[in-house]
């Protein structure tokens, strides 16, 4: 007989607890992302680019006694960008993963992702947690995808008060629409959130 055994998880993802409490204080936001670039950089260091990271798919539990603790969910799109084949579903030209958190170069060409795509989704997920408000808003997915491949991201700046420079900054540079613009490894994006965390 075969069969798989599977962590029980318990918790809440980030979309349910934004849409029961609003924007996250920055601390905690902060103490959820580096952790989320910390995993990413597990998956990223063996060939792995997850291509779907948004915030019902990063799940806070508890563990011991220690709250807030990160799990990402949902591999199954995951692209192992060393193997000969990646079980690209993508080589139908098909668009996978979920717009809103979609880097552009995945929205014209689902197959080319690499480790910044997972960058620009982290950005969205910040923009997402600190704002509670989409990255953009829209009408239709033909405006979404629209925005994506051409509208700047809206500044944290303008919408969060007292949110530092540096963190803004971040953000940004994470949504860049040219991904040669992005931080380019997630070791980066956690360093620069360490040094945001400290001020």
């Amino acid at each position: 007989t075969f069969y798989y055994v599977m962590e029980h998880l318990e918790g809440e993802t980030l979309d349910k607890l934004v849409e029961a409490r609003g924007a996250m204080p920055v601390g905690l936001a902060l103490h959820i992302l580096k952790q989320v670039c910390a995993a990413l950089q597990e998956a990223h260091g063996r060939g792995l680019v997850h291509r779907d990271i948004k915030p019902h798919n990063i799940m806070l539990c508890q563990r011991g006694g220690e709250r807030d603790v990160v799990k990402i969910l949902d591999f199954g799109l995951v692209k192992d960008v060393h193997g000969r084949q990646s079980r690209d579903i993508t080589q139908f030209q098909r668009m996978i993963g979920t717009p809103l958190y979609m880097a552009p170069e995945q929205m014209r060409n689902p197959a080319d992702a690499d480790a910044r795509s997972d960058v620009y989704s982290v950005g969205a997920v910040a923009f997402y947690l600190l704002t509670a408000r989409d990255l953009f808003e829209r009408a239709g997915e033909h405006d979404l995808t629209y925005h994506i491949l051409h509208t700047p991201a809206r500044r944290l700046a303008d919408l969060v008060p007292g949110i530092s420079r540096r963190l803004d900054d971040l953000v940004a540079r994470c949504l860049a629409k040219d991904r040669a613009e992005r931080p380019h490894d997630i070791l980066v994006v956690l360093a620069l959130l360490e040094a945001a965390a400290g001020e």
